[in-house]
């Protein structure tokens, strides 16, 4: 019974980590001035974290990541810019039916989302079906967050709500 249960969990460690280890789908995604980014090509120059939120759920599930992951990686009047230094990225995902209300979605987050978050906030329309498969993407009600290398690698994976654990291995991954 005992060596059935170790095999379960050790499958199961084995399933979720897969994704760990291999390069990031590209992803071309637009900024809030409509300028290209591509993933993970235009951000190979420094480790990245980035968010994507395939649902207005997985959006608010994200709320919580906000203040944290701005205090820790992006607020440059803080002690944290000088141990931290990573690109940020949340993608809003627009995908099979999403897309149809894309753009005025879009176009209301444009018109409301204040400057400074300019850099950070990234548009995907597309599909994305494949990628999800291949990165075990199973809920697109989850919010999912990554941590690539420099080479777009990927060396951190999870997924849900935030907490002081997560934030904290991210952490430790991106430091200086």
């Amino acid at each position: 019974m005992n060596i059935v249960r170790i095999t379960f969990i050790l499958c199961f460690i084995h399933i979720s980590l897969s994704s760990l280890g291999q390069m990031f789908p590209s992803i071309k995604a637009e900024n809030i001035n409509s300028e290209e980014i591509n993933i993970p090509i235009d951000l190979s120059e420094k480790k990245s974290i980035v968010f994507l939120a395939f649902t207005a759920q997985a959006e608010e599930m994200l709320d919580n990541w906000y203040e944290p992951v701005y205090t820790m990686f992006i607020d440059e009047s803080g002690f944290n810019s000088m141990a931290y230094d990573c690109h940020v990225k949340l993608v809003m995902m627009f995908t099979g039916t999403g897309q149809a209300a894309a753009d005025g979605i879009i176009k209301k987050i444009k018109r409301n989302v204040d400057d400074e978050f300019n850099d950070y906030l990234l548009f995907y329309q597309g599909s994305f079906k494949e990628e999800m498969k291949l990165l075990e993407m199973d809920k697109k009600n989850d919010a999912y967050v990554f941590v690539l290398d420099e080479q777009g690698e990927i060396i951190f994976k999870d997924s849900g709500r935030y907490s002081e654990s997560k934030l904290e291995k991210i952490a430790d991954l991106v430091e200086l």
